[in-house]
């Protein structure tokens, strides 16, 4: 098995089974990456009321492998208000560098400026180590943008008041993408718009956040990943996948897993 289970764009295509199987192979499930499995296919069928079953697996289990796709899938599908319960997050106070930086660098998927609180928290118990520190303030960074108001050499106290103003000014109940109330019409214009210049040149994408948010959001798997080299033959199938998307009911600041709102 590898670090990472998983580790691709999406969660895989919808499951063809009805919840009702779905749960029974839940019930029935031998393993923790079998019963995380199953529960993200309840997730994707739209099911979440075992939302806490995933959050007592992500923080009994003792498998780095197994914690950090719980982390991913949570981040995924986690709502404002499962962002304020700090029992969540139990397993971050004995936690490796691998399952901080996980958790760190996956914060942003939440999209919810709630989850600062836990990344100036874990600057402060990490604040000497240089990787970990630069992955925690990327992520508050990608919320509120300090770096270019206060410094990249801001202290913690200093990006700690920061984030209080910039709440100040933010409706807490929506959700963000780099500081905006996120929407997909805004990413796939991002993304062709990419595309069309990587067309041009026959160059690989080079995008990795957007194509992964899009794909988790709608349930469609974009048409190509970081590494994909773009050409004239297929650059269309960017165009088909965005058109579909924009054949799909969204509300700008609400937050998608699979195309079911979260609520």
């Amino acid at each position: 098995m590898g670090k990472y289970l998983m580790n691709s764009l999406w969660y895989g295509e919808k499951p063809d089974l009805p919840i009702s199987a779905i749960e029974d192979g839940i019930s029935k499930a031998t393993t923790e990456t079998e019963v995380l499995y199953k529960l993200i296919d309840l997730f994707k069928a739209g099911n979440f009321v075992q939302k806490p079953l995933l959050v007592q697996l992500m923080n009994r289990t003792k498998d780095e492998v197994v914690l950090n796709l719980c982390v991913r899938v949570f981040f995924s599908i986690a709502t404002h208000s499962d962002l304020r319960d700090s029992n969540t997050f139990r397993f971050l106070s004995d936690a490796t560098e691998e399952t901080i930086n996980t958790f760190s660098s996956s914060a942003t998927e939440s999209l919810s400026l709630e989850v600062v609180p836990y990344l100036l928290a874990l600057l402060e118990d990490w604040e000497e180590v240089s990787e970990s520190s630069l992955i925690i303030k990327d992520s508050i960074n990608f919320f509120v943008g300090f770096r270019e108001q206060i410094g990249e050499d801001a202290t913690l106290n200093e990006i700690g008041d920061f984030y209080i103003q910039h709440c100040k000014n933010k409706d807490m109940k929506k959700y963000y993408f780099e500081q905006e109330p996120v929407f997909p019409g805004n990413l796939t214009k991002e993304l062709i718009e990419r595309v069309m210049i990587a067309a041009n040149n026959a160059e690989l994408l080079k995008m990795e956040v957007i194509p992964s948010l899009l794909s988790i959001w709608s349930g469609e798997e974009a048409p190509g990943r970081y590494n994909t080299l773009i050409d004239k033959n297929n650059y269309k199938d960017f165009i088909a996948y965005v058109d579909k998307l924009s054949n799909m009911d969204w509300e700008k600041g609400q937050k998608y897993f699979y195309g079911h709102k979260l609520l």
